[in-house]
């Protein structure tokens, strides 16, 4: 099994990603790390991936978007249709609800099927999300 995790380069995900990964390596998942780029042109395939995970700080004064590069990368993601997929969000004080929500309709606009969702503020949080998402995947 193959995962793929897009996350911004914004807000400091870097401890949650690390967990997430850990915890799918802990389940004999095998993880790509792919940061999101505000410039990114090109496509991105992630047809050879069993399970693509998608991660964003919650940004704004009142919350409820989505970092930039994020949003940007998702447009230039193909061959999404169908695929399992994970959104999390490193929350904020006011808007995570609402941000998740952003997050989850951009990726399901890229066809994605949306299995799991998290608000995630601690690594410890991220590995149990990493093993958890075992079981969201075909046998």
């Amino acid at each position: 099994m193959r995962a793929l995790i897009i996350y911004s380069a914004s807000g400091r995900l870097d401890p949650l990603v690390t967990g997430l990964k850990q915890g799918l390596e802990s389940v004999d998942i095998n993880v790509q790390l792919q940061e999101a780029d505000r410039s990114q042109s090109q496509p991105i395939a992630v047809s050879q991936y069993d399970l693509i995970f998608v991660g964003s700080p919650i940004v704004g004064v009142f919350g409820g978007k989505i970092a930039e590069d994020v949003q940007n990368m998702l447009t230039h993601v193909s061959r999404m249709e169908g695929k399992r997929c994970i959104a999390f969000v490193k929350p904020l004080l006011f808007g995570t609800g609402k941000g998740l929500r952003t997050l989850m309709s951009a990726m399901e606009k890229q066809g994605a099927i949306v299995v799991d969702f998290a608000s995630l503020t601690s690594p410890r949080e991220a590995q149990q999300l990493g093993k958890r998402a075992k079981k969201v995947l075909p046998q």
